[in-house]
């Protein structure tokens, strides 16, 4: 790792000092979430020995100058090739972002010195991965930290990141199963069968990560998004699980 100037090596400093400060006690209106992080990908499905590439993307509606997390994969199904942050908004790394492929993570600890701090949504860093196995597999964030831009070290209030969900298949899905896709008839309301259950994922609740599962479920055929149990997975099972 180069060497940095005195000057930049104080930031780095402060902002290592900054993310050990204790929490400070926030009033109802200080609470409101005011940042987002999250994953960015063209595709959720992959075929064995390919590459895609995550973005950790940041949006801010108050201005922010320090970011910290770590993105966890699943090393038995991808691994990290890469990590591109020059096209970060981070123009100073307390700590390079870096990776370990036996542990599965990407840790990244940085910060903005423009004037006003950062506003708006721009990625933090770039990681290409390569497929390994085939299956399911989740791409999460953990310890996500983002500091305010008001000179006294305080977090930013940050709505939790979802994790997000891609499928590995051996060759790629057919042009016939992508073109059912495309041509959605989901208005027939249609009776969940006793003892089937649309919650995914097992948190005991319905949310967008259900249909994200659905999605994945639906172009590998897995049987557990078959919820009117016809023996296939087809839009009238999501219909069931939008009904829910």
């Amino acid at each position: 790792m180069p060497s940095l100037p005195f000057g930049h090596l104080l930031v780095a400093s402060i902002i290592a000092g900054l993310l050990g400060f204790g929490s400070v006690l926030l009033t109802p209106e200080q609470n409101k979430i005011t940042t987002n992080v999250y994953l960015d990908t063209t595709s959720s499905t992959f075929t064995l020995n390919e590459t895609f590439t995550v973005d950790v993307v940041i949006e801010a509606v108050e201005p922010v100058n320090v970011y910290s997390g770590v993105v966890v994969f699943n090393s038995e199904k991808i691994r990290v090739e890469e990590i591109n942050y020059n096209i970060s908004i981070v123009d100073l790394w307390a700590e390079e972002p870096w990776y370990s492929n036996g542990d599965g993570t990407v840790s990244f600890i940085g910060g903005t010195t423009q004037t006003g701090g950062f506003t708006g949504k721009k990625s933090l860093l770039s990681i290409t991965f390569s497929t390994i196995a085939t299956g399911e597999t989740i791409i999460s964030m953990e310890d996500i930290r983002i500091l305010k831009h008001d000179g006294l070290g305080t977090d930013s209030i940050v709505n939790p990141p979802l994790e997000s969900i891609f499928t590995i298949n051996q060759e790629k899905v057919g042009l016939e199963e992508k073109a059912t896709l495309s041509t959605p008839n989901i208005q027939t309301i249609q009776i969940l069968p006793q003892g089937k259950s649309t919650d995914l994922n097992g948190d005991g609740k319905q949310t967008v990560a259900d249909i994200s599962i659905f999605m994945t479920h639906l172009a590998t055929q897995n049987l557990r998004s078959d919820f009117n149990t016809d023996g296939k997975v087809t839009l009238k099972d999501l219909s069931i699980l939008m009904q829910h």
